[in-house]
């Protein structure tokens, strides 16, 4: 869609271009009036039913005209206020934190540089004056597709307007706010699906081979991505265009449209294959929805459809559904603080915050540290789904680490990694090793996590040196080593961990440097998400 030709661009920061298209015709006109007159209904009927392509010349105006209420005019006077203070005391741009909290959504859909540099702007200027949204995952994406429609003050405006639904007395809720109602998602989700697709509910149930829905929860917690992230452009802006009229609900249409169609795609193959643990089979589900959404093989007007299709899905409902599961997600964040603050005695700080592993988890691994780098929580320095599958990029954000911890997760939701005892940089250090291109120490361990939530364990597997009584020489010390586009941590008989020419795919080996098994099934791997930490001395 951005590649191809056609009109002017819609903004300076897209390469999406304008085309007109006389077989759908705007009604921007019919939907300024109906709403003009408080006609709801009206326009969420036009709405639904319009199936404006991407590039349709309507999207000059439209979701400018659907977020329009009485403080639209007065947030862009805060944005170009707020925008002035911060050139004239040329003002450094921060992350915000919507960016690197768990479940984020980061998706520009290929916005300019310079585009990318004012959305992060706008999202910080929110963060700083919007301290009541502590949680929002879908707002990168959603601001970076109205910087392709729009320009930044009006993207603003727009999400304001979203922020401020929800908060009024009159439904619809548009943007959820904290951790708590995103956590309460999957949750919300499942339910309706149980309610309203009882034959894809049932084939969860197979392909899982579990009933338990606290169990079957986990492969719906990436909905979010089906929608943001993995659905073709086409499909998420008619979406949009549904959720700016309809509120929240019809992001839930849309995941619940996903599932069904993945229930059709598979409702002829086998259950869960055999020999596969309870984990390896949900996350297999969950990888086959993200797939469904991403090889999406229905038209923009069939899916919609198919959401809207979902009869007598009441806000009601998902509103007592959302407070119920809300309720429940409280309670377990209550009881996973308590062993959190129990757990703290295995090592002398907190443990370091990841969006794959659990706090027990990352305990138990920092006990694993030596005494001295103990008194330090890691520090991220490296995220995949933020930085990029650049090595290029990951060797500038990680060569100044003394020590570091990786993390990956692959796309069938195995979780492993390695703590690594020297830095990186000692790669380009070739005339220091004039025997052998490996270096590190026998530190270093690797590992890998099975189970889920609170039945998560880690088994780690240190140097077997550490265990040997036979001359060093005997004993293998192949570590570390990498290149320009090679990460290879333990070798010997095979590689532990090899990630070669981009950071999205690697192979895992039996190895003999920490007598280690492939620490995944099938060897090869995907990565999902990867994370690099900073492990620091504390004296």
């Amino acid at each position: 869609l951005l590649d191809e030709e056609g009109g002017p661009r819609f903004t300076e920061w897209t390469d999406l271009r304008l085309l007109t298209y006389p077989a759908y015709p705007s009604r921007i006109d019919e939907i300024r009036e109906n709403r003009r007159l408080s006609r709801t209904i009206k326009v969420k009927q036009i709405v639904r039913k319009a199936n404006w392509p991407a590039r349709h010349e309507v999207r000059k105006e439209l979701w400018r005209e659907l977020c329009k209420d009485k403080s639209y005019d007065a947030s862009i006077t805060v944005f170009n206020d707020e925008m002035s203070t911060q050139i004239l005391n040329e003002a450094r741009t921060r992350s915000p934190s919507f960016l690197s909290q768990e479940g984020a959504v980061v998706n520009n859909f290929s916005l300019t540089e310079d585009g990318t540099v004012r959305l992060i702007r706008m999202l910080a200027m929110i963060e700083q004056l919007r301290p009541d949204i502590s949680c929002a995952p879908i707002m990168y994406p959603l601001c970076a597709l109205f910087m392709h429609y729009m320009d930044d003050q009006d993207a603003y405006a727009c999400a304001q307007y979203l922020s401020r639904r929800g908060q009024e007395r009159d439904p619809p809720v548009h943007l959820l706010m904290t951790r708590t109602q995103w956590e309460a998602t999957p949750h919300v989700l499942l339910q309706l699906i149980k309610k309203h697709k009882p034959n894809a509910y049932a084939l969860l149930k197979k392909k899982c081979g579990t009933s338990d829905d606290e169990i079957l929860v986990e492969t719906m917690v990436d909905w979010k991505q089906w929608i943001f992230q993995y659905l073709p452009l086409s499909h998420i802006v008619r979406i949009v265009d549904c959720f700016l009229v309809e509120g929240h609900k019809f992001l839930l249409r849309a995941a619940v449209a996903n599932v069904y169609m993945w229930s059709k795609v598979n409702k002829s193959k086998s259950g869960p294959a055999e020999g596969r643990t309870e984990a390896e089979r949900v996350a297999a589900t969950k990888h086959e929805l993200s797939q469904c959404a991403a090889q999406c093989q229905v038209s923009t007007e069939t899916f919609i459809e198919m959401a809207v299709l979902i009869k007598n899905l009441k806000s009601a409902t998902i509103a007592r559904l959302q407070t119920t599961f809300e309720k429940k997600v409280r309670e377990s964040n209550q009881r996973d603080k308590g062993r959190k603050q129990s757990s703290n005695v295995y090592c002398f700080t907190a443990p370091f915050e990841s969006c794959i592993l659990s706090n027990v988890i990352a305990t138990k691994i920092m006990s694993r540290f030596p005494s001295r780098l103990q008194l330090v929580t890691p520090e991220l320095l490296f995220k995949l789904s933020q930085d990029g599958a650049s090595f290029t990029h990951l060797w500038s954000k990680v060569d100044e680490a003394d020590q570091t911890l990786i993390i990956i997760r692959t796309a069938r939701g195995e979780v492993f990694g390695a703590y690594c005892s020297s830095s990186w940089a000692e790669r380009n250090d070739r005339r220091e090793r004039t025997k052998s291109k490996y270096f590190g120490t026998g530190e270093s361990f690797v590992f890998k996590v099975t189970g889920r939530d609170e039945y998560q364990k880690v088994e780690i597997f240190g140097w077997v040196g550490n265990n040997n009584n036979e001359p060093g020489e005997h004993v293998p010390q192949m570590f570390m080593t990498a290149g320009d586009r090679l990460i290879v941590i333990g070798s010997g008989d095979g590689d532990a961990i090899r990630i070669s020419e981009e950071l999205t795919s690697g192979i895992s080996s039996r190895c003999s440097t920490f007598n280690s098994p492939p620490l995944v099934e099938d060897r090869g791997f995907e990565i999902n998400e990867m994370e690099v930490f900073g492990v620091a001395s504390g004296m």
